[in-house]
């Protein structure tokens, strides 16, 4: 059986396409949200030694708030961060696996004839390297079989894909993708080729964003407001997060936990059509203290001013170095499960005009990059060219100075091959060092990410190390370096020696 699973921040949610062809979302039954049970929370707590998954480890987190985690996929990319919960301690990519592994286990349960399981997992556009093999391993972890060449699909991507039967063909349109933590941007060209009624193929033309930028921002804007207020009541002070070291009391660490719950009923209320407020009211939130809190919708625009910079800032950042202008832009589709956030949409239709948007109602808005991840695991016509979105360089002079193999902008087909000749700097060496490294903009030997490092053994060279330091013209062995960019954006890099000996070294990160 083939799924399509889309790992967010706050919730995950998976889809899978019938015999019949059509599209059909999954159910949790175990572990789904309350409020709806096709969202899977992406949340881990630790019970006595037991790991819990979804909304029972939401549950649980309300009382022990200092034995859950959540919003992981924020640190993806640090390899080196651990996290203690409960009596564990795990990384980001640990975290991920528990949340995939209950997705397996639910499909065990309501598919008991399938023998295995197929998956497409959706990660932003914006993913190094090191996050997306992250995310590729977490997925094998849990259980999950997978193409050898691709199961990675960009979240925008995926939702231009499932809804490209409703889009024209060559059209300039802009994907915007906001979830709980996430602010992904893709600017896409849609082609019709051959007899097709629709686009079949996808040309990414720029990517944007915020990896830390969504729906987790806006509920510490909501939170804050409502902490304030209950200060200056009761004065006690929840708006730290209910896990900090500052509350002395388990009391407090729970009320803190509570008040985080009921902003996203906040949002809900302020996002309905002709809304003005919104209302919380909870009796008893800590010492017989009751919280009674509304917020009109002029005051959470006026606090989500950063916020509202932030989205225009990136909107209008995807446009440069495109040779495209704002105004060419024909369809703007909004989806995500912030997707119908009131400042972002105001700050669309300004940029944009409310005719271009594209807005599907709240569940097809969270549901769509999942489908679109079940469309492409499925056998999908819709081609997508695929595209380097980061420069990828080999490191050379001590790390002052890199060869460039990718370049950030670089029009990439699958499984194109990028070669490249290195030789060591003296002619008797005997090992190699290469490091490959990924960067944004300008090259900073500071702030560039390390994606592979080895030291490589010269097979041969030790035993004529002498002959080659007495020689005229010594000549110092050459190694090839190949690149290949696999769909799923995945370095597949293969190392030989070019002399003839054997030294081959695969490494498919």
């Amino acid at each position: 059986m083939r799924v399509g699973i889309d790992l967010g921040t706050t919730n995950t949610v998976v889809s899978y396409i019938d015999e019949t062809g059509c599209w059909n979302p999954v159910e949790f039954r175990y572990a789904g949200s309350r409020e709806n049970p096709h969202f899977l929370p992406s949340c881990v707590a630790v019970r006595n030694g037991e790991v819990l998954v979804g909304q029972p480890a939401l549950d649980y987190g309300m009382s022990e708030p200092n034995n859950v985690l959540r919003n992981t996929k924020y640190y993806m990319e640090d390899t080196g961060r651990v996290f203690t919960v409960g009596n564990l301690q795990m990384t980001p990519a640990d975290a991920a696996t528990y949340v995939l592994r209950e997705v397996y286990q639910e499909l065990q349960r309501q598919f008991p004839n399938e023998s295995s399981f197929h998956a497409f997992v959706t990660v932003p556009a914006r993913f190094e390297q090191s996050a997306r093999y992250a995310t590729k391993k977490a997925l094998c972890d849990a259980g999950f079989q997978t193409d050898e060449a691709n199961c990675l699909t960009d979240e925008p991507i995926a939702a231009a894909i499932a809804y490209s039967a409703s889009l024209d063909g060559d059209k300039l349109v802009l994907v915007v993708d906001i979830g709980g933590g996430t602010f992904d941007l893709s600017l896409l060209r849609t082609c019709i080729v051959g007899h097709a009624v629709s686009p079949n193929r996808l040309q990414p033309v720029m990517w944007g964003g915020e990896l830390h930028l969504g729906g987790n921002d806006v509920d510490e804007i909501i939170v804050r407001k409502m902490a304030d207020a209950f200060l200056q009541e009761s004065g006690v002070d929840l708006s730290m997060p209910p896990d900090s070291l500052a509350y002395t009391r388990e009391e407090e660490s729970r009320a803190a936990a509570h008040l985080r719950s009921l902003a996203f009923q906040m949002k809900q209320q302020l996002y309905m059509e002709g809304s003005r407020q919104a209302i919380a009211c909870v009796h008893d939130l800590i010492d017989g203290k009751t919280l009674d809190y509304t917020l009109t919708t002029a005051e959470y625009d006026a606090a989500m001013h950063d916020l509202t910079a932030r989205f225009n800032r990136c909107i209008r950042d995807i446009y440069t170095g495109t040779g495209y202008s704002i105004g060419q832009t024909d369809h703007v589709l909004v989806v995500g499960g912030m997707a119908r956030e009131r400042c972002l949409l105001r700050t669309l239709e300004g940029i944009f005009g409310a005719g271009k948007l594209i807005v599907p109602d709240a569940q097809t808005a969270m549901t769509l990059v999942s489908k679109g991840a079940a469309i492409c695991n499925s056998g999908s016509r819709v081609h997508v060219d695929n595209r380097a979105y980061t420069t990828i360089g080999l490191l050379r002079k001590e790390g002052t100075s890199v060869v460039e193999i990718i370049k950030e902008g670089d029009t990439i087909e699958p499984e194109q091959v990028f070669r490249q000749l290195i030789s060591p700097a003296r002619a008797d060496a005997t090992m190699l060092e290469l490091k490959l490294v990924e960067y944004r903009g300008a090259f900073n030997p500071s702030t560039c990410t390390v994606i592979l490092q080895e030291t490589i053994p010269l097979v041969g060279n030790a035993k004529r190390g002498l002959r080659a330091l007495l020689s005229r013209k010594p000549q110092p062995p050459e190694l090839e370096l190949e690149v290949i960019f696999t769909e799923d954006k995945l370095l597949d890099i293969h190392i030989r020696q070019t002399d003839g000996t054997v030294n081959r070294l695969d490494v498919r990160l």
